[in-house]
């Protein structure tokens, strides 16, 4: 699987891979959708002796046993889909915008991720999806099952051709339910969103919903990463620090030096992401798959396999430095789904999310980056703002504030560490 993508990143034409990846995923997500059922059925016979059995101790004893080995299988096989269709999300990437693609994973109408469409198994209509997606590669568009990535909840056969994802729904029966309508009305919800960059009520929001470019190109520290991730396989342990306020530490058998994975940060506010545990909670997406990140296939699966543990960490009070511009404040609030509250001495306040700040660690983009490219935007959201609310000063700014984030209550002391989690929902 690797070795396709590598090669539909080198060459976006290659439609003859596009299909290849998408078959082969498909297969194994199959195959072990299959194992799952199989384990599931001794799962629930296991039970079900258990239950009514009168035999000994030591044959409950063993029964337990045999029941926790197997959810085990059953939590195993779950783990390897996660994995299959990070690939297809992978595939994915390659072609779409990656701010873009977060909206096909989101519900359109309320402030949730959107439930995804369960097993692929024995699923009626996936032999005319295949179909589609076979028409549209033939006619070089490039395409992916919906079904076998984890972060597009729409359509059932997904178009790859422009920077935004186009979901086709392929129906195997003219007729539609309640449920197919209310699909339908979604898909139709996000499309318009795409095609115009705005909508009312968007994802429960109150109002108008605008969707905005980054105009700068962006930083990463992909590189930085990738020779850590191969210096700790030397030794054991490896730290990173490729700019001022970013930190990685690679774990990969040796006992970890924490005091030096700290050290950058003393008297800072900082934020650590512990990426293994993201990986196992199934809690990636929306953010660029490690797949296309973690470069050599050896360590892309020691940190499947959790051979090698990574950690993140970034400086918040760094962040806010950069961050800073005339006229504006920069505060971080840890509780807030806005990391960075930026409130303008003449009124005015406009919120950074945790999601965009959160892709220091997801996907190894520069913190630096972050701050100017978010810096630039900061008086046209302003400007946005007063046509929205009016001037602001018959409004106290500690008011609209509150009205926008609720209370503040952002740690103050001189060092905190905070471990957060991916921040889907922001």
């Amino acid at each position: 699987m690797v070795r396709l993508l590598r090669t539909i990143e080198a060459d976006h034409d290659d439609f003859a891979s596009v299909k290849a990846l998408n078959l082969l995923v498909l297969k194994e997500i199959i195959r072990a959708e299959r194992m799952q059922d199989k384990h599931r059925a001794a799962h629930k016979e296991l039970i079900r002796q258990l239950k009514t059995g009168r035999g000994s101790k030591e044959i409950s004893k063993a029964l337990r046993t045999k029941v926790k080995r197997t959810a085990g299988f059953i939590n195993g096989y779950a783990k390897q889909i996660y994995i299959w269709k990070c690939c297809g999300d992978a595939l994915a990437f390659i072609y779409l915008d990656k701010f873009a693609i977060k909206h096909a994973y989101y519900d359109t109408d309320h402030f949730a991720i959107k439930r995804d469409a369960g097993m692929i198994r024995g699923k009626e209509g996936l032999v005319s999806e295949l179909k589609c997606l076979f028409s549209a590669l033939e006619h070089q568009v490039p395409a992916v099952l919906s079904d076998i990535t984890n972060t597009i909840r729409y359509g059932d056969v997904c178009l790859l051709g422009a920077s935004d994802p186009v979901p086709i729904e392929v129906k195997s029966s003219p007729k539609q339910g309640g449920r197919g309508r209310r699909q339908a009305e979604k898909m139709e919800k996000l499309r318009s969103f795409l095609e115009t960059d705005r909508a009312v009520g968007y994802r429960g929001a109150p109002g108008e919903t605008m969707r905005q470019a980054v105009t700068l190109p962006e930083r990463t520290n992909v590189e930085a990463l990738n020779e850590c991730i191969a210096e700790a396989k030397r030794t054991g342990f490896a730290i990173s620090r490729p700019e001022p306020g970013i930190a990685y530490a690679v774990i990969a058998g040796a006992r970890p030096d924490y005091s030096a994975i700290f050290e950058p940060f003393a008297h800072e506010r900082w934020v650590f992401w512990t990426l293994n545990g993201d990986k196992n909670d199934f809690a990636w997406a929306p953010y660029t798959p490690f797949i296309l990140t973690i470069r050599e296939s050896h360590h892309l699966l020691d940190f499947i396999e959790g051979n090698i543990f990574i950690i993140v960490g970034a400086s918040m009070d760094e962040l806010c430095r950069q961050m800073a511009a005339p006229g504006w404040q920069i505060e971080f609030d840890p509780a807030s789904d806005y990391a960075l509250h930026c409130i303008h001495e003449a009124g005015g306040v406009v919120g950074i999310a945790q999601q965009l700040v959160a892709r220091v660690a997801y996907e190894f983009v520069s913190l630096s980056w972050i701050a100017d490219s978010q810096r630039e935007g900061l008086e046209s959201s302003r400007a946005m703002m007063m046509d929205t609310f009016g001037p602001f000063q018959q409004f106290d700014v500690e008011q609209i504030h509150n009205y926008m984030f609720g209370e503040r209550r952002w740690l103050r002391s001189d060092s905190e560490v905070l471990f957060l989690q991916d921040s889907s929902a922001s």
